[in-house]
């Protein structure tokens, strides 16, 4: 598939016709943002202007949630570059085959993915996470990896002797560029979290006033950054400023986006690799230090967590979705599913109420799911829309709601 093939799949998707495909409400041409998470009162008012004419988006708050059909549908969806070209080419040409993507070939996967409840239909693409980690890698390779000099020009490093990057296949085109930078988005995550010591300090204070204490810190391998201006410096230096702009790890100033964001959450796949993150501000509404390393824009509230850019892969500690028959708490957010991982609880998290991805009530079959979204108006409305796409699936599901005004943690706290 060429340029000219993506181009003919965007001219022949307005995006407008798109967002009532894929059921989110537009008014006035503005929706509301794909990541409420970010936004107080979770984007209560819209905060996404549409441009149909020009076929693009743009989120007023999130620096990363914008661009065309195709990153519309990746960010509603939960999904690649090139499951969202294959569904916007069937809304095009209907039963007819697409173009064929030329992409580096998918990791084998393990018997286990091969068959049982988890597996994949034949005809359906992998995901980049297992293009990027395959099954024969020990756990937590990416994150144990040391950061790497950049290439020349600052190109982005290849990989390392032990974990290669996948090589590009004879003729990829550049529309690959999409899967190219999910690639380079694993990267610089494990490079990351690499550079971040386990948390511990003011920000292990923060979570045990929230009696989430350090066996759960050191399980969940969480991380905290404490040197803001090195980590920038190491990540500048593996990677180059255009590649962790491009790929939302750095604003359009220059500066590593988690200024304030302290307290990192690595969503971690079924052997234990980080895939995904999110990032917690462990002091909100706070102006930051004078210096030479404050980041342009930083004074003033800040939000309370801050995701990484890119498709959410997986729910947060999706390891317990393991195939097995059992009960599972389905939580609004990682303190909540920290909260109950500390008190014994089996919990997976979504990032946000309106969060859970269709594609993801697959991964719940045999569990028997307590949806525990906090007790608001955007919780209700998520919860139900959760429950109906897993009972919809087969999957026994029901509604647990802390009590008026409180979260689950507020709950354990208080109770």
């Amino acid at each position: 598939m060429d340029k000219t093939d993506i181009e003919a799949i965007k001219a022949a998707n307005p995006i407008l016709d798109v967002l009532r495909d894929l059921g989110v409400p537009a008014q006035n041409n503005r929706i509301r943002c794909p990541r409420p998470e970010a936004h107080a009162h979770g984007d209560r008012s819209p905060s996404v202007t549409i441009w149909p004419d020009r076929g693009q988006f743009k989120c007023w708050v999130c620096a990363d949630v914008k661009g065309d059909v195709i990153d519309l549908v990746r960010l509603a969806r939960g999904c690649t570059f090139r499951e969202a070209l294959e569904y916007l080419g069937r809304n095009t040409f209907g039963t007819a085959p697409l173009p064929p993507l030329r992409a580096a070939a998918p990791a084998p996967q393990s018997a286990s993915h091969a068959s049982g409840s988890h597996s994949r239909s034949a005809s359906k693409p992998v995901h980049a996470s297992y293009l990027v980690f395959p099954e024969s890698a020990e756990p937590n390779l990416l994150v144990q990896e040391s950061l790497m000099p950049a290439g020349p020009a600052g190109e982005p490093h290849p990989g390392t002797a032990s974990h290669p990057a996948p090589a590009p296949a004879p003729g990829t085109a550049a529309t690959d560029a999409g899967l190219e930078d999910e690639l380079l988005r694993h990267r610089i995550l494990a490079a990351l979290l690499a550079a971040c010591p386990p948390v511990g300090g003011k920000v292990g204070r923060y979570l045990q006033k929230r009696r989430i204490f350090k066996r759960t810190w050191d399980r969940q391998q969480l991380r905290m950054i404490e040197d803001y201006a090195g980590v920038s410096r190491k990540l500048e230096s593996a990677f180059g400023l255009a590649d962790l702009e491009r790929t939302g790890f750095f604003n359009a100033a220059g500066h590593l986006r988690y200024y304030r964001h302290k307290l990192l959450f690595p969503y971690l796949d079924m052997q234990g690799r980080a895939v995904y993150m999110q990032a917690r501000a462990i002091e909100t509404g706070t102006a930051g230090p004078d210096g030479p390393h404050v980041p342009k824009g930083a004074r003033g509230p800040a939000p309370k967590e801050l995701s990484m850019s890119g498709p959410i892969p997986l729910p947060y500690n999706c390891r317990l979705l393991n195939g097995e028959p059992g009960q599972i708490y389905l939580c609004e957010g990682v303190i909540d599913t920290l909260t109950l991982i500390e008190q014994g609880f089996p919990a997976v998290g979504v990032p946000g109420a309106a969060n859970f991805k269709p594609a993801w009530a697959e991964l719940f079959r045999s569990k028997s799911v307590h949806v525990a979204f906090d007790p608001d108006v955007p919780g209700e409305s998520g919860a139900a829309k959760t429950i109906e796409r897993l009972q919809a699936h087969g999957i026994e599901a029901r509604r647990l709601a802390p009590p008026a005004g409180m979260d689950l943690n507020d709950w354990f706290r208080k109770g």
